[in-house]
């Protein structure tokens, strides 16, 4: 059993007023020591983010570059939390037409969007598995597409897979979907929405997901709607979800 959580903290330099980074930064790192979660993949962190919360959450083991390269830009952090986890591999690639270059994009995309790769064992099993975390393009759908049939092609599926991440898309909008099915990873159904844009609601859309090889049992998941000390951790619901191999 392992627990996998998706969470898109909103990026720190968001103008969010009383939503802005330092009110609610407490209840981030709470909201997610809350999750329990083995595995957590995190969207739109930047570097002071990253700092901040690795304080808070001390003996946490953080992978992946900025979208700019090193520690520059924003970041989808995978953050691993067990100790019975050993990190094989890690690697970031950007979507586009030279994953391997910094700061790549896809063609009329707001920005380098990309995707960090792990290998991990269990060393309590001695399973190994892989898990990708990434964050969409935010405007064109196509660029969603292109980015799923890369990340497709990217994921080792010789062994258990998980993919985390922040789609920019309903479970409606299938054509996104479609490439990593196509290889075997299927969306682990959930109720409720995501996206709240620091509403609180709990009806918004659902573009937060997790997908899984055929080697998991799905044992629960849920959207976690907590606000630690009556506040709203970021603009986004996370996502949590226990598998089992």
């Amino acid at each position: 059993m392992l627990r996998f959580a998706t969470f898109n903290i909103r990026n720190g330099w968001g103008l969010d007023w009383l939503n802005s980074w330092p009110f609610r930064r407490g209840a981030t790192a709470a909201a997610i020591e809350a999750l329990h979660a083995d595995v957590i993949g995190l969207q739109e962190v930047f570097d002071f983010q990253r700092r901040y919360l690795g304080r808070r959450l001390p003996g946490r083991r953080w992978h992946g570059q900025g979208r700019e390269g090193g520690r520059a830009g924003e970041q989808c952090p995978l953050v691993v939390a067990a100790p019975r986890l050993t990190v094989l591999d890690h690697r970031t690639a950007w979507f586009g037409p030279a994953p391997a270059i910094p700061g790549s994009r896809l063609p009329g995309a707001s920005f380098p969007r990309i995707v960090t790769l792990l290998r991990c064992r269990d060393e309590h099993s001695g399973r190994e598995f892989a898990v990708a975390n990434t964050h969409l393009d935010e405007h064109l759908h196509a660029n969603r597409i292109a980015s799923a049939e890369q990340l497709a092609g990217w994921m080792d599926l010789d062994v258990p897979a998980v993919v985390l991440g922040d789609f920019n898309t309903t479970p409606g909008s299938a054509d996104v979907f479609e490439p990593l099915a196509a290889v075997g990873l299927r969306r682990v159904p959930i109720e409720g929405g995501t996206s709240h844009g620091f509403t609180g609601r709990h009806d918004g859309r659902r573009i937060d997901h997790i997908l899984v090889s055929p080697h998991w049992t799905v044992a629960d998941a849920a959207v976690a709607y907590e606000r630690p000390g009556g506040r709203l951790p970021s603009d986004h619901w996370p996502v949590v979800a226990t598998l089992r191999l």
